[in-house]
């Protein structure tokens, strides 16, 4: 972990669902604390969890002991460029091509690293993080100051209640064609990712159903293995989860944080109970 770690119109995802308004239930009292606790309780081995939950029902968040805390974003870093370009050009700032409506497919579903970065290099990655932080009131997360327009995305550092805070600016922010652009490729994420990286883990993994989007990170870095899990878990697009983790380890030896995420994961889902998956 991190400091303590062609038109709108036309680019409607083939699957997407309409993200629709908060659920009128709300989750049962205490559910969202007892939730990050069973995260925060997961901790061992060295890793390190950043865990926060959104009830838009009732617009409460709840965050773990490290909630806050800086991690380095991966590839959930998609999410945030994604998010700002499509704002660009509901202000017509700028005007989104087809490959560019490819690009954003493949890194929201398959989290692709090539179509992320041709975003980044196009549309000049760092200003629109940046201005994304003023449109989401984004509080922990840092473009590094040396970053270059080139690549280097992932070593932006981002915390669990800002992707929460993320996630609620595209379901009531966005307009609805983009809002469900969004929502309808995460819900379609694939189980198998970028160069064949497996990411049916945490929210895509054993609890993964129907309701499910998610945007999944991984990256090896500085000697740490950094896996994330964040999403929107049923189908009402009531309840926004962010589980971030940072774990000691070689390059790419990521299967130990793989299971580590999956069991907190289950136990979050467990705690948060029927209401977060239906």
């Amino acid at each position: 972990m991190i400091a303590a770690v062609c038109t709108v119109v036309a680019r409607a995802s083939s699957g997407a669902k309409p993200a629709g308004s908060p659920g009128s239930d709300p989750l049962a009292s205490g559910a969202a604390q007892a939730a990050v606790n069973a995260v925060d309780a997961q901790d061992g081995g060295g890793v390190q969890f950043g865990v926060g939950i959104l009830d838009r029902a009732t617009g409460t968040e709840t965050l773990g002991k490290a909630g806050s805390a800086q991690f380095y974003c991966a590839s959930v870093l998609k999410l945030f460029l994604i998010t700002d370009l499509l704002h660009q050009q509901e202000q017509g700032t700028i005007t989104l091509d087809q490959d560019d409506d490819d690009d954003i497919r493949l890194a929201l579903t398959e989290s692709n690293d090539a179509a992320m970065d041709s975003l980044w290099e196009n549309y000049d990655g760092p200003a629109a993080i940046n201005a994304l932080i003023g449109l989401a009131r984004l509080r922990d997360t840092q473009v590094p100051a040396n970053i270059n327009k080139t690549g280097q995305w992932g070593e932006t550092l981002i915390s669990a209640r800002d992707v929460l805070a993320v996630y609620q600016y595209v379901l009531t922010q966005l307009n609805a064609t983009d809002r469900d652009l969004i929502v309808g490729d995460l819900n379609n994420a694939n189980p198998v990712g970028y160069q064949n990286f497996d990411q049916a883990f945490g929210l895509l993994g054993p609890t993964r159903d129907g309701g499910t989007k998610a945007k999944q990170g991984w990256m090896s870095y500085q000697h740490q293995v950094m896996l994330h899990t964040t999403g929107i878990l049923d189908s009402k697009n009531q309840i926004v989860v962010a589980i971030l983790s940072a774990r000691p380890g070689p390059l790419g030896d990521y299967q130990p944080a793989e299971q580590q995420l999956d069991n907190a994961t289950a136990a979050l889902v467990k705690s948060l109970g029927p209401v977060a998956t239906t």
